[in-house]
């Protein structure tokens, strides 16, 4: 049972404080080197294993040095118990085209790290794949995610994605200004291209980074209709 979760703005606040001195002042690049923070900041081992689990969306795994984790071994099928904190990845992430995925399970099995110092009471977990591609409801978050897991994932994308980051990422490709978007989901051309140019530098995906950039209120709305009227039909004013 959570008895102290950690909210999306109390995560805001610690991860952009952790990247931040993991950076250092000085001049940073945009992409958090999510691998020597792990290690190094946090003092987590990572280790790759061919999961062997029952469930096939279980990719990450975060030990509390007790819970077994069922990995394929020399050809056997054998339950293994990882020292406490070490932070266990399906090999399937190492495959061509899977980094943006690696880093952010990476990442969450961190949260689950950070989470577990702030309530010890908070023991392994499970990262299980969802579809960044989409928004899910309320509803359909609660039936996929445990309040740990939804946790684990609002940590991992403040640790990737950290305030301060996000700033300059905006400086750099939009000079500091909110980005427009038209209704809840519409990009014109340029804003897609920037979008594209920013997830790129920041190492994660285009929606990921979409999704951040709301909870930051780093998107400006405007009525659909503009879009229309600007993009759709130059000159032109619907009635």
């Amino acid at each position: 049972m959570i008895t102290n979760y950690i909210s999306r703005a109390e995560a805001d606040e610690l991860c952009n404080e952790l990247i931040r001195q993991f950076m250092g002042e000085d001049d940073h690049e945009l992409c958090v080197d999510i691998d020597c923070f792990v290690g190094g900041f946090l003092g987590c081992p990572v280790v790759y294993e061919n999961f062997a689990e029952d469930d096939p969306d279980k990719i990450g795994f975060a030990s509390d040095g007790v819970q077994p984790l069922r990995v394929r071994m020399n050809g056997r099928i054998q339950d293994q118990v990882y020292p406490r904190r070490t932070i266990v990845l399906d090999r399937v992430l190492l495959n061509p085209g899977e980094e943006y995925r690696r880093r952010f399970t990476l990442a969450h099995e961190a949260g689950h790290i950070i989470a577990s110092r702030i309530d010890p009471n908070i023991r392994s977990g499970f990262h299980r794949v969802h579809d960044e591609c989409r928004m899910y409801t309320a509803e359909e978050l609660r039936q996929r995610l445990s309040i740990a897991e939804w946790q684990a994932n609002v940590i991992a994308a403040a640790l990737l994605m950290p305030r301060f980051i996000i700033k300059d990422a905006l400086v750099r490709f939009n000079g500091g200004r909110r980005l427009p978007v038209y209704g809840s989901n519409i990009f014109a051309v340029r804003e897609k291209v920037i979008l594209q140019k920013m997830a790129k530098s920041l190492g994660v995906s285009h929606t990921a980074l979409i999704i951040r950039l709301r909870d930051l209120d780093a998107l400006k709305y405007h009525d659909l209709s503009e879009f229309i009227n600007k993009e759709l039909r130059p000159g032109g004013v619907i009635a």
